[in-house]
């Protein structure tokens, strides 16, 4: 009895965990999500595909909430059916830092790095194109 109560216990906690944020309970609660692991649905709007100066590529989007809006920054390119669109909505699976120091002259509030990382599922995935 005691392992059955465990393990729905264990399968519970997992099941919450995995649990997509909103934007806007994100950003409501930035302190208790500050530098952790979150996955944040959203839309997509102001999708851009760039290079650094040193030809690294990099892409940052605005992922809308119904009231918030948080940034998202990932090393590395996203092609094809990848891709995000605005208007798409997207799951963003990454670290959230309310605040981020880039250098002496530039800081970047509520951002999501989804930059891929060994052992992590960090990521963009489109759940819902625009239209569909």
């Amino acid at each position: 009895m005691k392992r059955a109560l465990l393990l729905i216990f264990v399968l519970s906690v997992a099941a919450f965990a995995a649990e997509a944020l909103t934007v806007d309970k994100l950003l409501k609660e930035r302190d208790e999500y500050d530098n952790k692991d979150v996955v944040v649905t959203g839309v997509v709007s102001e999708y851009r595909q760039r290079e650094s100066r040193l030809g690294n590529p990099y892409v940052t989007l605005k992922l809308k909430g119904e009231n918030k809006i948080a940034s998202v920054y990932m090393q590395g390119k996203l092609e094809g059916d990848a891709a995000p669109k605005d208007g798409d909505t997207v799951e963003v699976n990454g670290v959230y830092r309310k605040e981020k120091k880039v250098n002496d002259d530039f800081v970047v509030k509520d951002e999501i790095d989804a930059t891929k990382k060994e052992k992590k599922k960090y990521g963009i995935k489109i759940t819902k194109r625009k239209g569909s």
